[in-house]
C-alpha cells in the first residue's frame, strides 16, 4: 500500500455526548498511516491484523489485543475478511494523572497482548474488560457491522445511560493499571534480575520524569534522585523501560510535541521549545527522525482534523 503523508484512517465519531466509540469493524481494507489523541484498543475476533505502529511491525492475530498509545502514527493492513472490535477513548482530560503518562511511555508505541502467551488470569481479566465495555456503549442496541450495511450513524447519534460513560473510563483505567503492573509478563521479558525494591524506586524516578522531561534533566541528577549510582541506575533503568536513559526522555519529548500538534494555534517553533529542545532545528530533526515524518507534515494526518472521508487519496482504495 503506498504511504501518503496527507492519508488518515476514516473518522468514527464518537458516541453523542462523549468522548468514547465502539465498533465492531468487517471493512477487508488496508488503512493509511494516520495518528490520533485517542487510545485505540483493537481486538481481532475472526481475522488477523498487521499493524505498523511507529516503524514497529505487529502480527495481531485472533484473540490478541492491541494497544496503541495516544498520537502514535500507525498503519492497518487487512490480511483476510473478518469482525475485529474497536475501542477508541480520549485520555487528554486525564492529563493530570501521572501514572498514566507513565503507563502510556512504557507501552509505546503499542503493547501488544498475545493470546498464546499471556498469562490466562490476565488475559481474561483484559478481554473482560471489553466485553463489560461493550455491553455498555450497545445497550440493546445490535453492535454494528459495516460489511453488512449497518448505518454506523445510528449508534454514534444514541446516547449512554447516565454514568455509563464514567463507568466505562473507569474499566478503561483498569485495564491499563492492569496492562502497567504487568508489563514484563505481558512483553514476555524475564526481568527477575530486578528486585521490588528497584522497581519501586524506579517507577518513582518515572513519575518525576514525567512531571519534568522539559527540563534540563540529567542522567546524573536522575541517578541521584532514585538514590543509585550512575552506572548501577544506567542499567536497570534501561532494563525496567526497554530503552535508555536518554532515549527515554527524548520520546516523552517528542510525545508531548505530538499532542501539541493537534493545536494549530501554535508553530512548530513554539512547540519545539515547549517541548523541551533546544533549537527547532533539533527537534525537526529528531521528530523525523522518531516518526518518519517532519513535524508540518505530521499535523496534517491527524485523522480528527483530516478525515479520510474527505481525503482524495483513500479514494483508491476499494473495500472488498
Amino acid at each position: 500500500m503506498k504511504n501518503q503523508c496527507t492519508s488518515n484512517k476514516e473518522n468514527v465519531p464518537h458516541k453523542i455526548n462523549t468522548s468514547l466509540r465502539m465498533f465492531i469493524n468487517q471493512y477487508h481494507a488496508d488503512f493509511p498511516p494516520h495518528w490520533h489523541t485517542d487510545v485505540e484498543i483493537i481486538l481481532p475476533k475472526e481475522a488477523p491484523y498487521k499493524i505498523v505502529c511507529a516503524n514497529q511491525t505487529y502480527h495481531v492475530d485472533i484473540g490478541d489485543i492491541l494497544f496503541i498509545c495516544p498520537t502514535v502514527l500507525h498503519e492497518i493492513f487487512s490480511l483476510s475478511p473478518g469482525t475485529r472490535v474497536y475501542i477508541q477513548a480520549d485520555f487528554s482530560r486525564f492529563s493530570a494523572l501521572t501514572e498514566i503518562d507513565k503507563a502510556f511511555n512504557l507501552m509505546a508505541p503499542a503493547l501488544h497482548i498475545k493470546k498464546s502467551t499471556c498469562p490466562p488470569e490476565i488475559y481474561d481479566y483484559l478481554c473482560n474488560c471489553i466485553d463489560e465495555i461493550m455491553k455498555l456503549y450497545f445497550g440493546s442496541t445490535t453492535p454494528i457491522s459495516t460489511h453488512r450495511g449497518v448505518d454506523e450513524r445510528r449508534i454514534s447519534v444514541t446516547e449512554l445511560t447516565p454514568y455509563d460513560e464514567l463507568e466505562i473510563y473507569s474499566i478503561l483505567m483498569q485495564f491499563i493499571a492492569c496492562c502497567g503492573k504487568n508489563i514484563n509478563k505481558l512483553r514476555e521479558e524475564d526481568l527477575e534480575s530486578n528486585s521490588s525494591k528497584n522497581n519501586i524506586s524506579l517507577s518513582n524516578v518515572c513519575a518525576y520524569i514525567s512531571e519534568h522531561f522539559t527540563e534540563d534533566i540529567t542522567l546524573e541528577s536522575a541517578s541521584a534522585y532514585a538514590g543509585f549510582s550512575k552506572y548501577h541506575f544506567e542499567r536497570i533503568f534501561s532494563e525496567y523501560t526497554g530503552v535508555t536513559f536518554y532515549q527515554y526522555i527524548l520520546q516523552l519529548r517528542i510525545n508531548y510535541a505530538k499532542t501539541l500538534l493537534a493545536n494549530p494555534e501554535l508553530t512548530v517553533t513554539d512547540i519545539s521549545y515547549q517541548a523541551g529542545f533546544a533549537s527547532c532545528p533539533a527537534f525537526t530533526r529528531a521528530f523525523k527522525k522518531s516518526t518518519g515524518y517532519p513535524p508540518s507534515q505530521f499535523r496534517v494526518m491527524n485523522e480528527q482534523k483530516h478525515p479520510l472521508s474527505a481525503n482524495p487519496h483513500f479514494a483508491e482504495y476499494k473495500l472488498s
